[in-house]
């Protein structure tokens, strides 16, 4: 049986001795190396697991075996979702990556902030505060982003 080859570490930004290292044990003892995935949750029960990504990342695959993986470990019971965010923070484009995320979102769909910040509460079941949705409306683009 023909070995296949292990792809190589691809940014150079990771912890690179242990992703060398992982490589050595071989195509059939895959990892995926998350890069910001959070739970979101309430009153320390689990709401819903996202994987934040810059716009400029490569695009989320629901198909791929990564994502598929991460989907199996929410195992129906929590939305996954991919978010890629806008640099300056003003476009969040929702990507429902099993069938938990898309009760809520059935496709991909782009959101003003105050709407995905919306959104968060709603899978909460709580409704955005007044207050909240004034200062985001107020305070716009964070000091610092670009």
């Amino acid at each position: 049986m023909t070995q296949r080859k292990v792809k190589p570490e691809r940014t150079g930004w990771r912890d690179e001795a242990l992703s060398r290292r992982h490589r050595l044990w071989g195509y059939d003892c895959p990892m995926v190396d998350i890069d910001f995935v959070v739970t979101e949750y309430d009153n320390a029960k689990p709401a819903a697991v996202i994987e934040y990504k810059n716009e400029s990342a490569p695009m989320q695959n629901s198909n791929h075996p990564s994502y598929r993986a991460l989907a199996e470990l929410c195992d129906e019971r929590y939305p996954f979702f991919g978010v890629r965010y806008a640099s300056d923070l003003t476009r969040w484009q929702v990507i429902p990556l099993n069938n938990a995320a898309k009760s809520w979102i059935p496709k991909q769909r782009t959101m003003s902030e105050q709407n995905y910040v919306g959104l968060l509460y709603e899978i909460r079941g709580r409704k955005l505060p007044s207050d909240i949705l004034k200062r985001l409306k107020i305070e716009g683009i964070p000091s610092g982003v670009k």
